[in-house]
């Protein structure tokens, strides 16, 4: 069995927490390729929920084309890869998968999250919610 990790970030408008989110979904998912279907990122507003899907993928297709990215060099002082060459194989394989299974990669708002959560609960208790 995993362990639960909850990961909290606090930080003002503009002090690069979308580019530190990227980054460690991607350091987590190019290490256990199966991990974005087991991960839920929550944001503030729907336009950072799409940005943050949109630079995972951007991320990875760059990788996955060769491009030497800036978070290429931070995977790789992470540990994530031995070396560029390897770096960008796992980011095609990752890529490709995560484009096949791309609605298992979840990213929500506080809103929606708080009402699906409401709606299972209640389901579970039998209470009905409009």
């Amino acid at each position: 069995m995993s362990a639960l990790v909850l990961d909290i970030y606090k930080a003002s408008a503009g002090s690069g927490k979308t580019h530190l989110l990227t980054l460690q979904c991607l350091r987590l998912f190019l290490t256990t390729p199966q991990a974005y279907r087991h991960l839920l990122a929550v944001t503030f507003t729907n336009k950072a929920t799409a940005e943050m899907k949109e630079r995972v993928l951007h991320e990875l297709a760059g990788l996955a084309a060769g491009r030497q990215t800036h978070m290429a060099g931070q995977l790789l002082e992470a540990g994530v890869a031995t070396d560029f060459a390897a770096l960008q194989q796992q980011a095609t394989s990752l890529y490709a998968r995560i484009l096949h299974d791309y609605s298992r990669l979840s990213v929500s708002t506080i809103d929606a999250f708080t009402q699906k959560m409401i709606r299972s609960c209640s389901w579970e208790l039998g209470i009905h919610v409009h």
